[in-house]
């Protein structure tokens, strides 16, 4: 018999088990756990165990500074690692596995509590494999693991607290709740609203769910007890999250803008996270004969709760909605788990009208097995080989990336800043001990201090130069990249993409010149003396390269203005000896449909909605330039008629469009195509003109190592006479800047 206590710890050992040995292997099959975010949590403890602890500041994570994680994981961790003495990231592995099994067992705890041990082991076995558990260690969400075990033994504990004596039962509720509250202040908030709804909802309607004043009081006193406990921390804390140093109130316009963009929750998803409020109704009604009972209403509760907190966007709180649906997880499986339960009784008692009771005990359990298997395929849950896949996919640490962090700890100056990738900078900021700039994308930032050092980290590994108006980023990447380029971006007002308007790449720019009357071709890229300034006035930002050989010298210029849709790209040609210069060749990419209009070409892109527009200033197509559609490229040609001193100029930038619902499209095209002509000097915009040069960002932060994983980027460090390469293996090169900047 299953009812057996014995049988019933044997099974929940087994469904344990194999819990605990899937997500160990997850974080130890490749030697190094998965996710970047542990990075971040072995900073905050490293931070702990330091001399000088302060709960608010990390000394490592984003450059150092002012910190909100919240430490209560971490000062666990940091015990358990001073105790043992094993590898910081073996200790993580083995706790987030261990509370991430305890998960299971606190689900299976309190669905017992309430529909009895068949339905607990069905949720026991569902939550082994529950596809929001196994993401969030594999992602390295440590925090929200131990905060999704601690809530169902709360709900366990309110369900059923005639279990303890009411010492015991104030003591250990109040003591967990504070422990939630120290360890992940947004998952007790999303406890604290589902009680206090599940409390509010339980009061009103009282006479239907049998809940008494007692009752509530039972639950608000440890709540409250709990909250006293944490409260010299919490009053430190919720001014930093939701003050002006925090982000999550959108104080920071392009961590707002991002969190909208990347991390709004499906319509779909939320309609589907629908069906479990009714059928908690109904198999409440179906159990006690009432659609309010105390279990109903918490369910429910912890239904709703997360669905509500999902589109807090909606009353000004911008943070990754997406994290909000770990909550739904539970309640979901143990709606699966009735479904199941309640299925597999309806099918048996049809087949086995007239069998024995042993018999209908086999069918029932062939029937159970039968559809777990059935939905443990499905989307809400990850099996093993999946797991593993997604392992692999936020996999972050190799041997060859830890050596190179090892190195980092072991060679450099404790208080050397280190600049790197956003993945690879957390596990350098954690385990190698340096303050580290990581090039984190925006919607993944919850204080306003780290925006900058992160954008500092993304733009050094991005180029040399960046410049923009609010409207329009010039990107170079530097005359020693082997990708020397000026790239012109489009700035969204309601999007962080920045679709590429127009580009300068010196590889794919050729000069046909005669010299004496001797055809000859040169590309930009091919010249070896290279001088590139950066001339700034109060208006403008300019690039300036001037190359030149024994023949002949090139200045190219693009101008950025302030307030203006559109950039100046100059270049002028003068002969040192007999050079005549007869074409120049330009290739770019862009997106769309090609329509000429006047002096002008205009490219369409429907997709973003998006006009791309170059402008001839003094020359003029079908006569001076013309430009030819190839089929991965456009070819700007403008003929320099023999000449021997040249200048020409031309204007590149964009206008939006609204729709395709004109009668006569292509005359609409054309007439904002004309319009820009008219008015691409037009001021339409008061923003300023921001800068970024990398030799300043280097000297303003400090900064002594760039850890490097993209091979691509190498040359435009290797080749920099500033660097010089520290280390290298075939996975990381480090490069330490070595002169006066």
């Amino acid at each position: 018999m299953i009812e057996s206590k014995r049988n019933i710890y044997l099974i929940l050992l087994t469904i344990l088990s194999v819990g605990f040995v899937y997500r160990y292997y997850l974080v130890t099959g490749n030697i190094f756990p998965p996710g970047a975010d542990i990075g971040l949590h072995q900073s905050v403890i490293n931070s702990i165990l330091s001399p000088q602890t302060d709960f608010f500041y990390n000394y490592y994570h984003m450059g150092g500074g002012l910190s909100a994680t919240n430490p209560g994981y971490h000062i666990f961790a940091s015990v358990i690692i001073s105790m043992t003495g094993a590898p910081d990231y073996i200790i993580q592995g083995i706790i987030a596995s261990f509370f991430s099994t305890l998960i299971i067992l606190s689900g299976f705890m309190l669905v017992r509590q309430v529909w009895g041990v068949v339905l607990g082991f069905i949720t026991a076995i569902l939550a082994t494999f529950s596809a929001s558990d196994i993401l969030m260690i594999n992602w390295a969400g440590y925090p929200n693991i131990i905060a999704l075990a601690l809530i169902p033994i709360i709900f366990y504990i309110y369900l059923k607290p005639k279990a303890f004596s009411s010492k015991k039962y104030v003591t250990i509720t109040s003591l967990i709740i504070a422990a939630l509250f120290l360890t992940h202040i947004f998952s007790a908030l999303v406890f604290l609203s589902i009680t206090l709804l599940a409390l509010f909802i339980s009061y009103t309607f009282s006479n239907r769910a049998n809940f008494s004043i007692k009752k509530i009081t039972l639950h608000v006193v440890p709540l409250l007890l709990g909250l006293i406990l944490v409260s010299p921390y919490l009053l430190n804390v919720f001014p930093v999250y939701f003050g002006s140093e925090g982000a999550i109130t959108g104080t920071v316009p392009i961590i707002k803008q991002a969190v909208i963009e990347t991390r709004l929750v499906s319509t779909v998803i939320l309609a589907l996270a629908l069906i479990p409020l009714v059928f908690f109704f109904i198999f409440s009604k179906r159990q006690t004969g009432k659609f309010l009972s105390p279990h109903s209403i918490l369910f429910v509760s912890a239904t709703l709760i997360p669905l509500v907190a999902s589109q807090c966007y909606i009353f000004g709180f911008f943070l990754d909605y997406e994290r909000f649906l770990y909550f739904l997880s539970f309640p979901a499986i143990v709606c699966i788990g009735l479904i199941i339960a309640k299925t597999a009784e309806i099918i048996s008692n049809v087949l086995t009208k007239n069998k024995t009771k042993s018999k209908s005990i086999k069918i029932k359990s062939i029937l159970l097995s039968s559809l777990i298997v059935f939905c443990l395929f499905t989307p809400l849950f990850t099996l093993p080989h999946i797991g593993l896949a997604q392992t692999n996919f936020f996999q972050v640490m190799t041997p060859e990336k830890y050596e190179a962090i090892k190195w980092v700890q072991e060679n450099t100056l404790d208080d050397s800043v280190c600049v790197a990738e956003a993945e690879f900078g957390w596990w350098l900021s954690g385990f190698g001990k340096r303050p580290t700039l990581s090039a984190v994308d925006p919607q993944y930032l919850i204080l306003q201090r780290e925006f900058e050092p992160a954008l500092v980290a993304s733009n050094l590994l991005r180029a040399n130069y960046l410049v923009d108006n609010g409207l329009l980023q010039i990107e170079q990447q530097g005359t020693h990249s082997n990708d020397d380029a000026h790239k012109i971006y489009a700035i969204m007002d309601d999007s962080i993409i920045k679709p590429l308007v127009f580009s300068l790449n010196d590889s794919q720019i050729s000069l046909l010149y005669r010299y004496n009357d001797v055809p000859k071709e040169i590309k930009m890229g091919d010249f070896a003396h290279i001088n590139t300034q950066v001339v700034k006035d109060g208006n403008s930002t300019s690039f300036i390269i001037i190359r030149e050989n024994d023949d002949f010298r090139i200045t190219q210029e693009i101008t950025l203005f302030q307030g203006v849709r559109f950039a100046e790209v100059t270049f002028v040609f003068q002969s040192m000896e007999v050079c005549n210069f007869d074409w120049l060749l330009i290739h770019f990419q862009s997106r769309g449909e090609l329509i000429q209009h006047l002096n002008s070409i205009g490219i369409v892109d429907k997709t973003l909605q998006l006009i791309n527009q170059i402008m001839l200033k003094e020359n003029q197509f079908g006569k001076d330039a013309l430009l030819q559609e190839h089929s991965d490229f456009y070819e700007l040609i403008f003929n320099l008629k023999g000449q021997t001193n040249v200048k020409l100029s031309f204007y590149v930038g964009l206008c939006p469009f609204f729709g395709d619902s004109k009668d006569n499209q292509i005359e609409y095209y054309k007439e904002m195509i004309e319009n820009n002509a008219k008015s691409y000097l037009d001021i339409v915009s008061d923003m300023p003109l921001n800068s970024f040069d990398y030799r300043m960002a280097i000297r303003q932060w400090n900064i002594s190592y760039i850890a490097v994983s993209d091979s691509e980027l190498n040359s435009r460090f290797s080749n920099d006479p500033i660097y010089e390469t520290a280390f290298k293996n075939e996975q990381i090169t480090i490069y330490k800047i070595v002169a006066p900047y």
